[in-house]
């Protein structure tokens, strides 16, 4: 039976990409183009999450979503690259992405500029937005190659039906927990990334200045040391404001949604956060740089989880994609080889970059084509179809980025480790520049679908 009504749960950027993916599907024939209803549990956009950057790949899916035209303004071009700098000798250690169209911007401006795409009268009229909506159960009627539904009981004893399930509700997803993969839990890392904002006197001035008299921070920066490493960007084209975010250990399991969804810190905890991360910072040869962290007012905290590997993204009428599915942490990592990676590691203690995101982004766009066949493919066919391509390259990018992460975050390097780091990596990065054309060339939608 061909789908009609599409029903998506999350309205973040995976749910939001694959909403618009799915509506500016063309129609096939005399059927109607599929309506697309998303759920989402928040009361409105949400506004934690930072400052992510996206690829390539990721701005070109936007673009022809019609949200990239949206969103450039409201964020930094990458174009001079991520600048990896030593904190012990203040030196340039490399630059990462040079030349390459991508873009650094708060996750609630891209959900923002994806939502105001979603609003224009064309797509409007194919979806339905809804917020402030907790599902408390789902079901299906049917055969899922026949007639059918999958059915979701609301809180206030509504139900919505439709064809097909879409589970764009992150990590802590309750499309998997209480149907597609209820035994998948999610584990927390023991460590946190924490974020804040700190104010420049000068726009497109940090205030920090390396051992060769030039900016540290011109678009985006990493500066490694011994303790970890600290990402300093400019997030906006007026540059008046750069982002700081930093990984540490916490060794606490947080519970409940608000630790889960991440959360200020406050008094006390303000004043420890501020101080852990000033520590690492404040020895080196960077002048300026202890004084941008200490600035930061405001310390947000989001505890980092992990999903095991494999579990099932779909069952019956239902299926995962986005952090749902697989979290990944790292789109760039995909391709590098294992002597490579290593030396990454060993060369650079990475905080979360939010290339994840594009990732999520990339899964809808993939679902999207693959749904594009339904009137000739039944449901689990479909459902499998999108398996078969999306697997492989994610159960590859799932263990690079967890392998990666769990080798990282290290309380100290130690001092000969420092030393060692500062060398290697500009060998990292002369191969990874060298290789950056082929990183960002697996478009979704140009890979063949199987027959």
């Amino acid at each position: 039976m061909p789908i009609s009504h599409a029903l998506i749960m999350g309205a973040g950027p995976a749910g939001l990409a694959a909403a618009l993916s799915i509506a500016k599907l063309p129609p096939s024939g005399s059927t109607p183009p599929i309506r697309v209803t998303v759920l989402e549990l928040r009361p409105d956009v949400a506004t934690l999450g930072g400052a992510i950057n996206l690829t390539p790949l990721a701005m070109r899916y936007l673009d022809r979503l019609g949200a990239g035209s949206r969103l450039r303004p409201r964020g930094a071009p990458v174009a001079a690259g991520i600048d990896m700098v030593s904190l012990r000798t203040g030196a340039l250690r490399g630059t990462l992405w040079k030349g390459v169209d991508a873009l650094r911007v708060r996750r609630h401006d891209l959900a923002m500029s994806l939502l105001e795409e979603v609003r224009v009268p064309e797509n409007s009229a194919r979806i339905d937005l809804r917020y402030g909506v907790k599902v408390v159960g789902i079901q299906e009627e049917g055969d899922p190659s026949a007639d059918g539904a999958v059915v979701l009981s609301l809180e206030n004893g509504e139900e919505i039906r439709g064809d097909i399930l879409i589970g764009c509700d992150g990590l802590h997803s309750v499309a998997r927990t209480k149907y597609v993969d209820p035994e998948r839990k999610e584990v927390y890392s023991g460590k946190a990334s924490a974020y804040g904002y700190a104010k420049v006197d000068e726009p497109g001035n940090a205030g920090i200045t390396r051992s060769d008299g030039q900016p540290c921070v011109i678009d985006s920066t990493i500066v490694g040391g011994r303790y970890g490493s600290l990402l300093a960007t400019f997030f906006t084209q007026e540059k008046k404001d750069v982002y700081l975010a930093a990984v540490m250990n916490m060794k606490n399991e947080y519970e409940g949604d608000t630790a889960r969804d991440g959360w200020k810190a406050k008094g006390e905890d303000k004043v420890k956060v501020r101080e852990d991360i000033s520590g690492r910072f404040r020895s080196g040869k960077l002048p300026g740089l202890a004084e941008l962290v200490e600035s930061v007012d405001d310390w947000t905290m989001f505890p980092v989880y992990q999903l095991p590997p494999d579990g099932r993204w779909s069952k019956g009428r239902v299926i995962l994609i986005g952090d749902a599915a697989h979290a990944v942490s790292s789109e760039s990592a995909l391709r590098l080889k294992f002597f490579i990676r290593h030396m990454l590691t060993l060369s650079v203690q990475m905080p979360p970059q939010g290339e994840s995101t594009g990732v999520a982004i990339e899964d809808g766009v993939l679902l999207a084509r693959v749904l594009q066949r339904h009137m000739a493919r039944e449901i689990p066919q479909l459902f499998d179809d999108y398996e078969k391509v999306r697997r492989k390259p994610i159960d590859k990018l799932y263990k690079e980025s967890v392998w990666r992460w769990n080798s990282s975050s290290k309380d100290d390097a130690g001092w000969l480790g420092g030393i060692v780091s500062d060398w290697m990596l500009s060998a990292v990065l002369s191969f990874m520049d060298f290789n950056k054309s082929d990183y960002f060339v697996n478009d979704v939608e140009q890979l063949q679908l199987p027959s």
